[in-house]
């Protein structure tokens, strides 16, 4: 029998990116927690197959892959290239009608290139779909085709995996927060409630568009017991949202090991853990269930 190979999370923001390797004998122990900075952006690089930049890219990938003998990679896709939506569960439940709201939402891109994950949330009378249009993660299935598998885990399903690692029940948000976008994700009796991004363009547009949205969905403004920040920006952006916080409960940095209830071997590291807390949690390779047509 083959020995169980680990598995490598992968996120990054701007010009770095953030991995983590598991060790699959050892629940909640890491290999290697690491980050790589280049000199160009990352997400564009990917998009746009640039010659000077994409195989500078790809080849980090596969050397990490073979250094740590990862058969997996599972990889925080991009929020921005991905629709959110609550849907009724009649819906769900008429083909027509999922049909019906699936070209709705993605105009303009072909029904066979755009795919559709159900999860199942709080209300049981709605269900949250996930649509993804293929043609954007072309660059993506490239950078980590030397994997055996890999996985794209939207920035609510890290929740959902925090949830799963940490046997969470309460009632808890998560905000990642990028030097564009911050993505809330809300969580109550271990099912995920709702979930929404915000891009921005200046920081300082966020108590508007927090209200903004707030007033659309309820849970933004609901309470919760414990709210856990993490991303490159995840201090300046709790500081301007702070006084938009005061019913989340304690507000938790993902900064430490400790927080995360991991462990590796390092102790300190020269970049700031926060930004890696995608990484590490997806390393670490938990299951949940949800539903793909």
């Amino acid at each position: 029998m083959e020995p169980v190979q680990s598995c490598l999370g992968v996120c990054y923001t701007g010009k770095h990116l953030y991995y983590s390797v598991n060790d699959p004998k050892h629940e909640g122990q890491l290999t290697r927690i690491g980050s790589i900075d280049f000199n160009f952006d990352i997400e564009q690089a990917t998009q746009s197959g640039s010659s000077d930049t994409f195989p500078v890219l790809k080849s980090t990938l596969d050397e990490l892959r073979k250094e740590y003998k990862c058969s997996t990679a599972k990889v925080l896709a991009p929020a921005s290239e991905e629709c959110w939506s609550v849907v009724p569960k009649s819906v769900y439940d008429d083909t027509s009608e999922r049909e019906a709201h699936i070209q709705l939402l993605m105009r303009g891109s072909d029904r066979s290139h755009v795919q559709a994950t159900w999860f199942s949330i709080s209300n049981t009378d709605s269900r949250l779909l996930l649509l993804r249009d293929s043609n954007c993660m072309t660059g993506f299935d490239e950078l980590f085709s030397s994997f055996y598998i890999t996985e794209y885990l939207s920035d609510f399903e890290l929740g959902m995996e925090w949830q799963h690692h940490t046997r969470n029940r309460g009632s808890f948000l998560m905000v990642n927060c990028q030097s564009n976008l911050i993505s809330v994700s809300s969580f109550v009796f271990g099912k995920l409630r709702g979930c929404t991004y915000l891009e921005f363009e200046v920081i300082t547009d966020l108590p508007y568009l927090w209200n903004l949205y707030a007033d659309k969905l309820s849970w933004m403004s609901g309470m919760h017991d414990e709210a856990f920040v993490f991303g490159h920006q995840s201090k300046a952006v709790a500081d301007i949202l702070q006084a938009y916080w005061y019913d989340h409960g304690t507000i938790h940095f993902m900064d430490t090991l400790q927080k995360m209830q991991v462990n590796a071997n390092e102790k300190t590291y020269g970049f700031k853990l926060e930004s890696a807390f995608p990484a590490i949690i997806s390393s670490l390779n938990l299951e949940y269930s949800s539903n793909n047509e």
